[in-house]
């Protein structure tokens, strides 16, 4: 048994093939709900032995389904990881509503693992109702203590290209992104707190105002000066770009970490030549763990 994923060309009508897969995919619960199927007790009937218990001529598809990945990650920084501990969790509810997750309040997103903290799905007859389900169900989704990609789905969901069915895989390169705000303003510096309120089950967030004195009130910047390049997350050091004694550019890469499944680069925070090289290929490197000084 296998998934099997094509390729549609919207200019032609025509399809395909890309490959093939011996599991469930993470867009599995778009069939379930335009099917009506449970794919996974199927997947399980097949390993039995048993057959699927129906065929492709029963099934009839219905409405339109969207799923949206809630990673931890943040969109405001090349959806770099954001590994750490969930502080709130609120799951969006309602018709046609799904949420496929395995984390809650007070769980740990590791650094080791996929950054994958939930599966948002709505369903609905038609898919600008669909659409418009999707973002209510991202405006109640509430995650704190760790980013996530909650804002760039409601940017992409509120495209004009996406509204109108004209989007590309291009469409999140070309601008639709640009508006992402630089962090959460209770955590950035930006002289603003949040306060969450729950009015009859649906989280609402105020913004004000933060105290002088206050924590948030105050910048951070992890590393001390301008010429140490820190890790952004906690991770394994897979590759050192740089030597002491080599000159570098602002923004140039230094270093590649893993983390979560992806490899981030890290740039250099400042130009100069590298006196230090703090670390090296293999060594796991905790946040703001300085790797490189420039001086």
């Amino acid at each position: 048994a296998g998934t099997v994923e094509f390729l549609l060309d919207t200019d032609d009508g025509s399809f395909y093939f890309l490959e093939v897969n011996a599991r469930l995919q993470v867009e599995h619960t778009i069939t379930e709900e335009v099917l009506g199927i449970d794919l996974v007790a199927a997947q399980l009937r097949i390993a039995a032995g048993d057959p699927l218990g129906f065929s492709a001529s029963e099934l009839t598809p219905r409405g339109h389904a969207i799923e949206c990945r809630i990673n931890a990650e943040d969109p405001s920084r090349g959806f770099l990881p954001g590994p750490g501990r969930i502080t709130t969790y609120r799951e969006p509810g309602g018709p046609g509503v799904r949420v496929d997750s395995g984390f809650g309040e007070g769980d740990e997103v590791p650094g080791a693992y996929d950054s994958l903290i939930a599966k948002l799905i709505v369903h609905a007859e038609t898919r600008e109702e669909a659409r418009r389900r999707m973002l209510r169900a991202l405006d109640e989704f509430v995650i704190e203590g760790v980013p996530t990609t909650i804002p760039a789905h409601r940017l992409l969901l509120e495209n004009a290209e996406f509204v109108d069915g004209s989007y590309t895989t291009r469409t999140a390169e070309g601008g639709a992104l640009d508006a992402l705000a630089p962090a959460d303003p209770a955590t950035d510096g930006s002289g603003e707190e949040q306060a969450v309120l729950m009015v009859e089950g649906v989280a609402v967030r105020l913004w004000h105002p933060a105290m002088a004195g206050s924590v948030s009130a105050a910048t951070h910047h992890a590393g001390g000066g301008s010429g140490e390049v820190v890790a952004p997350m906690h991770g394994t050091l897979l590759k050192v770009l740089v030597a002491e004694g080599d000159t570098v550019q602002a923004g140039d890469p230094v270093a590649v970490l893993e983390a979560m499944k992806m490899e981030p680069h890290v740039a250099a925070t400042a130009s100069g030549t590298i006196t230090e090289v703090l670390a090296s290929p293999g060594d796991v490197v905790e946040a703001a763990q300085v790797l490189v000084r420039i001086v």
